[in-house]
């Protein structure tokens, strides 16, 4: 018997790449895809998944406080976190509350499939921030950023628009105005000598970001 999921995020490009890379797996199958907290919540009323791959920044209502309101309506059903950031408090909270995973968005496709598989067996994982090694992604060495002058920041909005997310997500995932999110964009294309979005991705899959 198949492992049903559901993958609740409200990154609709990547909820469909998730969905791809999940069913790929011959023991999953993907059964419903939702935008944010509130939603996940109505489809559990009609649909009972045995895994739940949610998104921690959602709208109306997160991740955190859908993960608390089906643990106790659910308790059986296993639910993974999907981030853009390690945040150890939160993985340890997870932890307590019964959360199966933490996974940070970065994560490439095989990988993926292989620690869902291992958590739909029964198994945990949580991830882990980069340790320096040479396999460590080029913006993270400590000369890249440095010598293109790119600000945390503006590594974390080039990571978002990879995502495939506008100006008026990145603003809301950042509780940034869009005035300064279109700012931090002039300013990466400029520092990279990159012309438009469509160079900044290429840039940013070249370069592991």
């Amino acid at each position: 018997m198949k492992t049903k999921i559901i993958i609740a995020d409200d990154h609709l490009l990547l909820a469909d790449g998730l969905e791809q890379i999940l069913n790929s797996v011959p023991d999953f199958e993907v059964i419903a895809k939702v935008a944010n907290g509130r939603l996940l919540m109505q489809a559990l009323n009609t649909i009972v998944p045995d895994l739940i791959l949610l998104d921690i920044n959602m709208p109306y209502m997160n991740g955190l406080e859908a993960a608390k309101k089906i643990r106790q309506r659910m308790p059986d059903i296993k639910i993974v976190f999907l981030s853009m950031y390690f945040d150890a408090k939160l993985i340890a909270a997870a932890k307590e509350d019964g959360v199966k995973g933490f996974i940070l968005k970065d994560i490439i496709a095989p990988l993926l499939k292989e620690k869902m598989i291992h958590i739909a067996n029964g198994g945990t994982y949580f991830d882990l921030p980069f340790q320096k090694t040479s396999a460590t992604p080029a913006w993270q060495q400590d000369d890249f950023a440095n010598k293109l002058k790119l600000s945390p920041r503006e590594i974390e909005i080039i990571k978002l628009i990879k995502l495939g997310q506008g100006n008026k997500q990145i603003s809301a995932q950042l509780s940034l105005s869009i005035y300064t999110i279109e700012t931090h964009r002039k300013n990466i294309y400029r520092k990279l000598n990159l012309k438009g979005v469509g160079e900044l991705i290429q840039f940013a899959s070249e370069h592991n970001i």
